[in-house]
């Protein structure tokens, strides 16, 4: 009877086994051999698009794994920006779709913009476009990239966080990247907003440049910066500082405009600096970062121990430490209280970092005091008139 019983359990084991429904096999992606998605505007005109050579889609979890997909976003019915990757991922019908790999948004228009990843995801909802993968943000002169760049497409917005990185090469920027070079100028900053169709950027903190040349290197801070990189310029707010470390040479100058295609810097407010011990001081000034020269073009005030040069305008190169003085120029030397005028004066840099004046073919006025004579314990003095040569 146990032995029985045994068998009747077994049987009754099994045969509870046997009943209970087997799983069915997990569903098949379905498998398209294209993927074409639009979605129209409220009047009725094309909103964005997007295209794939192939997808696979999977029914319960309702998205769409997608090859090489392309798209394009409208503005009043017409392209404006254009999508690519290498691979995708697509929500429901387009609530939001993830791109990966080589990641390209560029901005149609006579002067396009760039902005390349390897990783965003775009709400076409919300018009919004989040590129959270080494973003770089280009057009045909600069290249700003950032941890991370949020686009907002209806508001023509990119705010790039995450220590952004501009960088100006004298050809264009895509071309100058391809080979790897160090940008000449670079500027860093804690956050950017930049309005690509517009060309408008802010940086509201901080910002630190740094300009290479074969001669050395010169470095700038200014405690925010605003411009239009599609106009070309950047204004540097005060107090803006330039320093040459080589050349024991600095620049301190209010709000400061940088014409970042032709590298300039302008000024016309006041401002001091020096090179070696020689100190200057005007009324406003421009720097040629190019060829490294400085021009005062009004009220040129130049000073070194024991000298001093006023002049309507000045201008000086501190890689070969040449300067020139024109308009009205005056030099004072406190040896002898002489003083010269002339039309136009020249100088450089000696090395032991003062200045040495010279006036070749131009005419000279100069006036100097001799030292008193002692004679039979009285003093006599003797000067004598101004000598022209």
């Amino acid at each position: 009877m146990k032995r029985l019983a045994g068998v009747g359990i077994a049987l009754l084991i099994g045969g509870c086994v046997s009943s209970k429904p087997k799983a069915p096999p997990p569903a098949e992606p379905f498998v398209f051999k294209a993927l074409d998605l639009e979605q129209q505007d409220s009047k009725g005109r094309p909103a964005w698009e997007l295209r794939s050579p192939e997808a696979r889609y999977d029914i319960t979890r309702q998205v769409a794994q997608t090859r090489q997909p392309r798209g394009v976003i409208y503005k009043r019915g017409k392209p404006n920006i254009t999508v690519s990757a290498r691979s995708g991922t697509v929500l429901g019908d387009g609530q939001a779709i993830q791109l990966e790999g080589d990641v390209l948004i560029a901005l149609l228009g006579d002067n396009p913009v760039r902005i390349t990843g390897q990783q965003a995801r775009w709400i076409p909802s919300r018009e919004l476009m989040l590129i959270d993968r080494q973003p770089v943000a280009l057009d045909r002169h600069s290249r700003i990239s950032a941890q991370l760049a949020t686009y907002y497409l209806d508001r023509d917005l990119i705010e790039l966080r995450g220590q952004p990185v501009l960088e100006q090469w004298d050809g264009k920027a895509s071309k100058a990247a391809s080979t790897n070079k160090p940008a000449p100028l670079r500027v860093q900053t804690a956050l950017v907003d930049w309005r690509p169709e517009q060309g408008d950027l802010k940086a509201p903190q901080q910002v630190q440049g740094l300009r290479r040349d074969k001669d050395g290197q010169l470095n700038l801070t200014a405690t925010s910066l605003k411009g239009n990189l599609r106009e070309g310029y950047v204004d540097l707010m005060a107090p803006v500082h330039v320093r040459d470390p080589k050349r024991k040479g600095w620049l301190n100058a209010q709000q400061t405009r940088w014409l970042i295609n032709d590298q300039l810097l302008s000024s016309d407010q006041p401002f001091q600096g020096a090179f070696n011990k020689l100190q200057g001081q005007g009324e406003r000034f421009k720097v040629n970062l190019a060829s490294s020269t400085v021009f005062i073009p009004e009220g040129c005030n130049l000073q070194q121990p024991g000298e001093q040069l006023t002049a309507r305008r000045c201008q000086w190169n501190w890689p070969s430490g040449r300067f020139q003085a024109e308009g009205d120029v005056e030099l004072r030397r406190a040896a002898y209280q002489q003083v010269t005028r002339s039309a136009q004066l020249r100088g450089t840099i000696g090395k032991d970092g003062t200045a040495v004046f010279s006036s070749p073919g131009a005419k000279v006025n100069s006036q100097f005091t001799l030292p008193p004579q002692q004679k039979s314990g009285k003093q006599k003095s003797r000067s004598t008139p101004a000598v022209q040569f």
